[in-house]
């Protein structure tokens, strides 16, 4: 059996590793368009800070690939996919031949059209990391289109780089008003104020200007403010990379469909991590999920799948967001709304808590995360919680793991 793998993140990463245990004689090739093998994307705002080397983000050692018996293209991008032959294109036309085929293509950064100036990045990519890295300790001011995780981590590592002025712009009113509430997400804006980060709210970018040289000089609102910037970072969200399957006919909503089993529309080929859509256990609604538990989830049933068991893959939680902002951790799960929402501060920590009759559907965690994995554990099993509120807004997680997930 000769599987292909497309992609070298979380998802490829766990499919070649399970693979390796269920077929020991398979042939297993993976394609990855970037020149390093398979690094903690999570972390390069670390390297974009100066606080990790690019070499410490391996997921693996140097030798794991061929100790595994994988043969690993870097710097390989696959530009067609032929189902009829069962056969993939790299670019410089090379093809590979496939009985079974895993798409973990990934996502890739939505770019704004703004125009006008060089200096614009994003932080997807370990070279987008090195780039910025570069960049800072040449400019004095930058700007960070995007209140989100990715932007907010962005723009605390570039002030930790050296650039003196960093302004975060905001669409919405608030910071993280997709991963937090009100109050959780005051608490991180003033951690981040503290660190010497600007923020403007319920703005976006227009439009860029640069000197005669064509470098960027400052950043044009949509209301005519400008803001000085040497650099800009687009940190307005990503979109799954289905063309590959969408090219050769394959079904693609939100992103590449795939159904119970990681199967897509077209034989023998099955898709895994940030380039598909699932649905959301929760809300039942599809979404792309771009997390990092998930893609290793769904790359170890994709390969399952593919070494020829029958292993299903069950709706999951798509909203599970954690991060770290000074002295302030945060961390929310499943659903932030629903009938019945309490809340509670104690000793720097808030907990906000959605129950959706006896079971935990969704939290909050900021300040301090003690405990995230009882909260979580409830989330995702759906096991009576609601007798157990008291202690779970109180933090005493200790005695809801001893009975409400006795036995889990």
């Amino acid at each position: 059996m000769r599987y292909v793998i497309v992609g070298a993140g979380a998802a490829g990463l766990a499919a070649a590793q399970t693979l390796r245990r269920m077929d020991g004689a398979g042939e297993i090739v993976m394609v990855s368009g970037e020149p390093e093998a398979a690094y903690a994307r999570c972390l390069l705002p670390d390297v974009l800070a100066g606080t990790r080397t690019p070499s410490s983000l391996a997921l693996r050692p140097e030798d794991f690939y061929r100790r595994q018996g994988v043969a690993f293209l870097a710097a390989s991008r696959a530009v067609e996919l032929w189902p009829g032959e069962k056969k993939i294109m790299l670019a410089g036309g090379r093809t590979l031949a496939y009985d079974r085929l895993l798409l973990a293509t990934g996502a890739r950064p939505v770019m704004p059209g703004w125009g006008g100036a060089s200096g614009v990045f994003t932080l997807r990519a370990l070279a987008d990391a090195r780039a910025l890295r570069a960049m800072a300790g040449r400019v004095s001011a930058a700007v960070v289109a995007g209140g989100g995780l990715v932007g907010l981590k962005a723009a605390y590592a570039l002030k930790k780089a050296g650039v003196k002025q960093v302004t975060v712009v905001v669409k919405s009113p608030r910071l993280l008003i997709r991963q937090l509430d009100e109050q959780a997400a005051a608490m991180v804006q003033a951690e981040l104020a503290e660190a010497g980060l600007a923020f403007v709210f319920q703005a976006d970018v227009a439009s860029l200007a640069g000197d005669a040289g064509g470098r960027l000089t400052e950043v044009v609102l949509a209301d005519g403010r400008t803001l000085p910037a040497g650099l800009v970072v687009s940190a307005k969200g990503v979109r799954p990379r289905t063309e590959l399957l969408a090219a050769a006919g394959g079904a693609v909503g939100k992103g590449i469909r795939v159904d119970d089993f990681m199967s897509t529309s077209l034989p023998d080929v099955y898709a895994a991590g940030d380039c598909i859509e699932v649905t959301d256990r929760w809300t039942g609604e599809k979404v792309a999920a771009g997390l990092w538990p998930l893609a290793c989830e769904q790359g170890r049933v994709a390969a399952a799948n593919m070494a020829g068991r029958r292993v299903p893959y069950p709706a999951p939680v798509t909203r599970m967001n954690s991060a770290r902002f000074g002295k302030v951790d945060v961390m929310s799960v499943g659903i932030l709304e629903g009938p019945e929402t309490v809340s509670g501060y104690d000793r720097g920590t808030y907990r906000r808590l959605v129950f959706e009759g006896d079971r935990l559907a969704g939290f909050i965690l900021a300040g301090g995360v003690d405990g995230a994995g009882v909260y979580t554990a409830l989330v995702r099993s759906g096991r009576p919680a609601r007798r157990w509120r008291e202690a779970l807004v109180a933090g005493d997680t200790g005695a809801v793991a001893l009975g409400a997930l006795a036995g889990v």
